[in-house]
């Protein structure tokens, strides 16, 4: 499986009509850093396939955590097999983020 940053990511070149279908797809391509990043989630899971077909194996995608911000991959999570949006490019609660806290456990108990 190859996980991708929704932020940056490259890919092997494509042939031009493939390149146009993954920019209507959602993809925005920054030419100068040579990487693609997800700009739309209209039809993630075409684009979704269709990077599956160009790196001829699955893909996953990160999530960002919606508390710290940072990325990382559902592959990790204890939810992982009841969530519906596992391995695509959305916002979701990192596991550092679920842990509870102790000082937050002992400053509610008093």
């Amino acid at each position: 499986m190859v996980i991708l940053n929704k932020k940056g990511f490259k890919l092997p070149r494509v042939e031009k009509e493939k390149f146009i279908t993954l920019i209507r797809l959602g993809l925005e391509y920054d030419g100068q850093k040579m990487l693609f990043s997800v700009k739309s989630y209209n039809n993630i899971n075409q684009l979704r396939n269709t990077l599956q077909d160009i790196l001829k194996s699955e893909i996953a995608f990160t999530q960002t955590c919606t508390v710290c911000n940072v990325d990382f991959n559902c592959s990790t999570c204890k939810y992982v097999k009841a969530c519906p949006t596992k391995d695509l490019p959305f916002s979701c609660v990192c596991n550092q983020c679920l842990r509870p806290k102790k000082n937050l456990q002992q400053q509610t108990l008093f």
